[in-house]
């Protein structure tokens, strides 16, 4: 039987966060993502370190349920093991932004590739993350994403999915006030990730790995996201 770590180091690694850099796009009202030089050697420290300034929804992040649950799990209290997994990638690049997507897609997915089943881990494929841009081009990411309905966040619950991702700014569609997706998988003890990277390269199954930071009583944490092939 071939070990754990041998099967992972040679598995093909598809890079699925955004790079964390000056200038990148953020949720309007968050901090944004600054990084400063502490220590260098052409100041004469003999090391180069360096200071992070961000919030904990930036870049490519997981939300633990406290983000919109007030007694929800804070993310140092999410189970790692709910963020290893089956991937299961939904494409949904032709639902015109601004609208939903669910039960159809959903459904369609499954007749052409089997059933989704407990602790999968599904992600959906809105095409927003080729608009990811730097400041000031970040306008297109930034506005108009389309997001998952309501019916398609409690078929995958039923089926119990553990995490929702999204390459886009949020799960819920552009312009949602009452957030249901959110809300209903948040308060479910269920997690989402968004601005997911790259999705243009996974295939309709792949193992998925990210893992948050333990951040007391944080509402959500960066993460390095990743998916393994097969060679």
């Amino acid at each position: 039987m071939t070990p754990l770590w041998t099967a992972l180091r040679n598995s093909k690694v598809i890079e699925l966060n955004h790079l964390y850099q000056p200038l990148m796009p953020v949720w309007p009202t968050h901090p944004k993502f600054m990084l400063g030089e502490n220590e260098s050697y052409a100041g004469g420290d003999g090391n180069y370190n360096c200071q992070l300034l961000m919030g904990d929804h930036c870049g490519t992040h997981v939300d633990s349920p406290s983000h919109f649950i007030p007694q929800g799990k804070t993310i140092e209290q999410v189970d790692v093991r709910q963020l290893m997994g089956r991937g299961v990638l939904i494409n949904v690049r032709n639902v015109a932004g601004g609208s939903t997507f669910g039960t159809e897609e959903i459904t369609r997915w499954e007749r052409e590739n089997g059933a989704i089943v407990q602790d999968d881990i599904v992600i959906f494929h809105t095409g927003w993350d080729e608009k990811w841009a730097r400041r000031p081009e970040q306008a297109d990411f930034l506005t108009g994403w389309p997001g998952l309905s309501a019916a398609g966040a409690e078929m995958l619950l039923a089926r119990g999915v553990s995490v929702f991702g999204t390459d886009a700014l949020s799960i819920d569609a552009f312009g949602s006030e009452e957030n249901p997706v959110h809300q209903r998988v948040l308060g479910s003890d269920k997690v989402i990730i968004e601005n997911l990277a790259n999705l243009s390269c996974l295939p309709p199954t792949f193992t998925f790995i990210a893992l948050p930071l333990r951040i007391e009583r944080g509402s959500a944490s960066p993460v390095r996201a990743i998916a393994l092939l097969e060679h």
